[in-house]
């Protein structure tokens, strides 16, 4: 299923039961972030988005989207949309894990994803799915 309503600054993609995984890449998911940021910025009567501001809101698009696919089976959800002066982005994926930062190892790759959309988001949130078939992590991204 996709959704996209230009009035609402949303856009939705899910896969519906039986349906299977998203096949939606980074790039395009990056895509979408940027035009929401960029119409919820002219609502809030901007002209632009700090750049800044943007490479965060990329960065952790990337991060959700890789983090579901790396350690949560597959991405089954994506959202997009202006929420006063936050991009909210949701991400779901097949795991009812909800996301730890591991404490630091040289050593080890990787690990830093869930530290780093905590540092850039405003506000995040994990809901598990009642019959525990997965979860949907929200971020809520400063525009301003």
């Amino acid at each position: 299923m996709t959704d996209t309503r230009e009035g609402d600054d949303v856009t939705r993609t899910s896969s519906g039961p039986g349906e299977g995984l998203l096949l939606l890449s980074a790039a395009q998911a990056r895509a979408q972030v940027r035009e929401v940021m960029r119409r919820c910025a002219l609502g809030l009567g901007h002209a632009t988005v700090a750049e800044e501001r943007v490479a965060d809101a990329e960065l952790a698009c990337s991060e959700l989207l890789a983090n579901a696919r790396r350690h949560g089976g597959g991405l089954t959800h994506f959202a997009v949309r202006c929420e006063g002066a936050h991009v909210v982005v949701e991400v779901g994926d097949l795991s009812s894990d909800v996301p730890l930062s591991p404490p630091p190892d040289r050593l080890s790759p990787g690990g830093f994803g869930w530290a780093l959309l905590q540092r850039v988001a405003a506000k995040t949130s994990v809901r598990v799915r009642p019959d525990g078939g997965g979860k949907t992590i929200t971020a809520h991204l400063p525009v301003e």
